[in-house]
Parts: C-alpha cells; sequence; structure tokens
C-alpha cells in the first residue's frame, strides 16, 4: 500500500499487515510532520469487503429490547503514533565525508573573504603585522562558526550534508533549534576534539551513530 504525506508528498510503500487498526496517527519520516491515516487508505480491503457475498442469516426468534446505552459498541482506542519510514541513522564515513566537504568549503570562503578584506585593507604579501593577522584569524573563526550554526541551525543540513543526504535531527526526530545547533557546533565538537576526537570516534562505535557533541546537544544524524 502506498501512503503519501499530505505536508511535503513524500510517498512508501508500506505493507497493509504491518499498519494497527485504522484510523491511526502516522508520522512522515521526511518532514517529521504528523497526519491521521484513515480507514480510506486502504482501498483494496475496502473494495473487498464490499465485493463479499453476504450469508444468509435466520431470523432469530423475538427477544427482549437491549437499551440503546448497550446497543451502543464501545469507542475504538486510537492507535499510537506510528512513522511509515523507518529512519536509519548516518554512518561514520558518510559523516566524514560531509565534515571534508563541507571543510573545503569553509576553506574556500574565508580564503575569498581574507583576499578581500586585504586588499580593502592594503596588505601586501611581503608584510602583514600582527593586527592584521589576528584579524584574519578571527574572521576566519567567525565565518567558519557561523557556517556551522547557520546552516544546522536553519535546515539540519550544511552543503555537505545536503550532497550526501543526512541530516541532523533533535533525538525524538523533529527538527533542530537554533539553540541546539550552536551548542552542537560549538561547546559539544570543542569538547569532542579535545579529548583527542575521541567524541567523533564514537560515531563509528556505537549502535546510534551518536557522537559526543550529538549527546550534549540532543541531536543525532539520519539518513534521508
Amino acid at each position: 500500500m502506498d501512503i503519501q504525506c499530505p505536508h511535503c508528498q513524500f510517498s512508501r510503500q508500506v505493507d497493509a499487515s504491518l499498519l494497527p487498526n485504522l484510523p491511526c496517527k502516522v508520522t512522515c519520516p521526511q518532514c517529521k510532520q504528523s497526519f491521521v491515516l484513515g480507514a480510506d487508505a486502504q482501498p483494496e480491503l475496502n473494495s473487498a469487503a464490499q465485493s463479499a457475498p453476504i450469508a444468509a442469516v435466520p431470523t432469530p426468534d423475538p427477544a427482549p429490547a437491549i437499551s440503546s446505552a448497550a446497543a451502543v459498541p464501545p469507542p475504538v482506542p486510537a492507535a499510537a503514533n506510528t512513522d511509515f519510514g523507518t529512519e536509519q541513522p548516518a554512518g561514520f564515513w558518510v559523516r566524514v565525508l560531509a565534515a571534508i566537504l563541507d571543510s573545503m568549503l569553509c576553506n574556500l570562503l574565508v580564503f575569498v573573504m581574507g583576499f578581500v578584506l586585504g586588499l580593502l585593507l592594503n596588505f601586501t604579501n611581503s608584510y602583514m603585522g600582527p593586527s592584521a593577522q589576528l584579524l584574519l584569524m578571527v574572521m576566519g573563526i567567525l565565518v567558519t562558526l557561523f557556517y556551522y550554526v547557520f546552516f544546522t541551525g536553519y535546515c539540519g543540513q550544511t552543503p555537505g550534508k545536503m550532497a550526501l543526504h543526512i541530516k541532523v535531527v533533535h533525538k525524538d526526530g523533529s527538527d533542530v533549534s537554533y539553540g541546539q545547533a550552536f551548542v552542537r557546533e560549538t561547546i559539544g565538537k570543542t569538547v569532542s576534539s579535545l579529548i583527542f576526537c575521541i567524541g567523533y570516534l564514537m560515531v563509528a562505535f556505537r549502535s546510534d551513530k551518536r557522537g559526543l557533541h550529538d549527546l550534549i546537544a540532543a541531536t543525532k544524524v539520519n539518513k534521508l
């Protein structure tokens, strides 16, 4: 059975036997929006039920009238929220490749901005004073932080992650906030680096593929 999200039009084939009793609430694995999957989502089951022959039932003997309260069937409890897509954590090497792509883009951006700044301030290749060197270093740090925090907070994907179809999300699967992105990319990655990059290597050995910076910021990285 094909289920399509009404919010982002993402669709996926799902075995009807794996679904709970309809109607039930499901969550789209791409946009994380929830919607109600009604009984009309199984047309093949409905049509089969309509085409089935109706067996003759003998008329029972008259019985005492049943009260209207007893005749009303009990309400069917709503099914638990079901995600019709299976989340897959991004592995260690795909995250390393995404980090390499982002590092190359950051270095290129910092180089271009430093070159333009050098022209504006009339720096020369033969001499660059300590103040100019400090200014360029601070600019490089700020540009790099803005790059990672902005893209992660805006859509959960830096350009490197976009290219490899992976995304940073909250540990419960929802979108990350700018606050989470800032904690992850500054405090989390700093701690992961200071302990000899063990925080990054945790991605390779944990079953959920979360690094120390993910644990600190309550995030994870999933495949799309």
